[in-house]
């Protein structure tokens, strides 16, 4: 699309976004749930959700999509508000929730991320996988709502896209495509929402930030726990067909990120990472 709303937290930006999933939203496991890359994005935020996370608990994910991870997490006895800014994508979630008898454990909104952060706690935590803060003008309302309604204790799995990726910065250079490799330092980025069918064409404003800015920007009242860099030296979810291309080369490149991903030096290189926080006291 060639006439994008600004980045800014404005009804014609939140429903710019939220048109474009309601459009993927029937197909969208197809197309995203056959990226083994955006895969391993995912059990490794659900690993780190289930490590905190108690059966009993009740938490708040943003950017529920079609439900998979609030599914994966009711399955464990985890109840979730599952919320997403595309009604379609709510209702899907709805849907498969009742189908496998997790109704009870999942409650389902239609909100943007901000507005869902401010909705009544106490919860025990926050979920959000891939980059759906990234998709987020107003941030900081995302922190001041999650520091409200989390109680003291309670602990946020967030991850987010990155401006500085150690992959992209070596790869692009030698692709003759060095001016990509820094396009995401500046202003927002439009992106497509998907690699294949409509989500090609369909383009959202993006802002990426490192992971302090992210802290930053979260605000005051959480403590980062814990910090993993994901696609650091092993490619991005969009160069998925790379990688197939040359699996045997990027297995044993999977086996060695997952051992120093956590690494100061390379935990903030990824073009993912997933952080933990928890909530203070203060």
């Amino acid at each position: 699309m060639n006439l994008l709303p600004r980045f800014e937290p404005a009804a014609a930006y939140y429903g710019h976004v939220a048109r474009g999933y309601d459009a993927m939203a029937s197909t969208y496991d197809l197309v995203e749930g056959r990226n083994e890359i955006s895969e391993r994005v995912r059990a490794a935020t659900l690993r780190a959700a289930l490590e905190v996370f108690r059966p009993g608990d009740r938490i708040l994910e943003l950017g529920c999509g079609t439900g998979r991870d609030a599914l994966a997490l009711a399955r464990h006895g985890v109840h979730v508000t599952a919320t997403d800014v595309s009604p379609e994508m709510t209702r899907v979630t709805a849907a498969r929730a009742d189908r496998e008898g997790l109704g009870s454990r999942v409650r389902v909104r239609a909100l943007s991320a901000a507005d869902a952060a401010e909705l009544e706690g106490p919860f025990d935590g926050a979920y959000s996988n891939g980059a759906v803060l990234n998709l987020e003008p107003d941030l900081a309302r995302v922190g001041r709502g999650l520091a409200r309604g989390i109680r003291a204790g309670g602990y946020a799995v967030l991850t987010a896209a990155n401006r500085l990726c150690l992959f992209e910065l070596a790869v692009y250079p030698v692709a003759l495509r060095p001016r990509k490799a820094f396009r995401k330092l500046g202003r927002p980025v439009p992106i497509p929402i998907s690699r294949e069918g409509l989500g090609r064409r369909y383009v959202v404003p993006t802002r990426f930030l490192t992971p302090e800015e992210f802290r930053r920007t979260l605000g005051k009242g959480f403590e980062v726990r814990d910090l993993r860099g994901l696609q650091i030296i092993t490619p991005p979810w969009n160069f998925v067909d790379l990688a197939r291309r040359f699996r045997p080369a990027v297995e044993p490149l999977v086996r060695l990120e997952d051992r120093i991903g956590s690494r100061r030096g390379l935990r903030a290189l990824g073009a993912i990472y997933l952080q933990v926080f928890r909530r203070t006291s203060e």
